[in-house]
């Protein structure tokens, strides 16, 4: 007997035990459904309303700003974006703020004042380069974009701005790509703003200073820091840190923000904690619902062995069936699951949507993942609850099994 017929013979013996008891299996299967929906819909709800607040709290903007010390700061724009400033730091300071205890992220951003070319005359504006795989305050704001990645040469436009997404500015020469528009914030500086890479910040300082007399601003320094602290992080640990460096200064935003923040990413990550309790407690009860089952099933796995089935075929039979009637469960406990995500999906979104803040749901790809896994997790569900109650049935002797029926 090949592999593959042994295991559909498997799967078909399995199939018939289960329906010589349909009511034990139906109870077993819709206990694990509604496991596997709770597990289902909380880690799918969990992904989109961790992505949806974090969207929201980047929007708050950075906990701690760290700028030169001559630099004055506003403080309810600063926390977006830096402020117009001559002054830079030592780009190396970035790395220093990052490796500090308590800080999450450090997103480092240069200020630059510059003339945009309008075909008949030059207006100024600011251009504010910051690194998209840092930025934690520019990129949330993103309403409308191009449908690819961030590429050299591209801008974002502030709220403010009548760019359109797909014009063409010209810059010392150069024909730059409006890559997206950010929704407005209110906050000045922000919403009339120009934002783009490191790289093009740089090349644009180039072709700036070839055409004029006028050395290039130096292009490795920053003109701020915005920082995030780690869950359970104190503004003041970082204070102290940077205490020792007079050329900075560090400005801490609202205390109550920060607050918030840390509180829920520290609620939300409680969620993958009761997730896990909830499947260990799973587990537990598939162990003590087979235990029950075969212990009735006694006399009928002693006959089993008396006739020649080997202890790891009756073992194969009792985890097949365990797994089979889990994954059922698991797969009714996914389409109860998706009903209820539908019925939550427009409420959460008016909710947000409410807020100012853009409900972030899963793609459809990674809904089929999470339930592809939601079938997955209940096969194994039923594979580990039903492995020690089938290994200690076939470690008796044919007679015991028997003679022991019921006991």
């Amino acid at each position: 007997m090949t592999p593959r017929s042994s295991s559909r013979l498997f799967v078909r013996l399995a199939a018939q035990n289960l329906g010589r008891r349909p009511a034990r299996a139906f109870l077993l299967a819709l206990t694990v459904a509604v496991g596997v929906a709770a597990v289902f819909t909380t880690l799918l709800l969990k992904r989109a309303i961790d992505a949806s607040m974090g969207i929201a709290f980047s929007r708050m903007g950075a906990d701690l700003l760290v700028v030169p010390r001559e630099t004055l700061v506003n403080l309810s724009p600063a926390l977006l974006a830096v402020e117009p400033t001559p002054y830079t730091l030592d780009a190396r300071l970035a790395g220093h703020v990052a490796r500090l205890p308590g800080v999450q992220i450090v997103a480092p951003q240069q200020y630059e004042a510059i003339q945009i070319d309008a075909g008949t005359h030059l207006h100024d504006a600011d251009l504010i380069a910051f690194d998209p795989a840092r930025d934690f305050t520019v990129m949330p704001w993103l309403k409308e974009n191009l449908d690819r990645p961030v590429r050299p040469g591209d801008v974002l436009a502030g709220g403010r701005r009548e760019e359109a997404v797909g014009d063409t500015l010209q810059l010392y020469g150069e024909a730059l790509t409006v890559y997206g528009r950010l929704d407005v914030t209110s906050v000045g500086l922000f919403d009339r703003a120009l934002f783009t890479t490191f790289d093009t910040a740089a090349s644009l300082a180039r072709q700036r200073a070839a055409g004029t007399d006028a050395p290039a601003r130096d292009s490795r320094g920053f003109s701020a820091l915005l920082v995030r602290l780690a869950v359970g992080a104190n503004p003041d640990q970082v204070r102290f840190a940077l205490a020792g460096m007079p050329q900075v200064k560090v400005v801490a935003g609202s205390p109550l923000t920060t607050s918030v923040r840390q509180t829920l990413t520290a609620v939300l990550g409680g969620a993958v904690v009761l997730t896990s309790l909830m499947l260990l407690a799973a587990v537990l009860m598939v162990g003590a619902v087979y235990s029950a089952v075969l212990s009735e099933r006694r006399r009928e796995l002693g006959l089993l062995l008396a006739i020649g089935t080997r202890r790891p075929q009756l073992v194969r039979l009792i985890l097949a069936e365990a797994m089979l009637v889990t994954s059922l469960g698991g797969a009714a406990g996914i389409v109860l699951g998706t009903g209820f995500l539908l019925l939550c999906r427009r409420s959460l979104g008016f909710t947000f949507e409410s807020l100012g803040v853009p409900f972030a749901w899963p793609s459809p790809a990674a809904v089929a993942l999470h339930a592809l896994g939601g079938v997955a997790l209940a096969a194994g569900v039923g594979l580990l609850g039903a492995c020690l109650p089938a290994w200690r049935v076939s470690r008796q002797e044919p007679y015991q099994l028997v003679r022991t029926e019921g006991n």
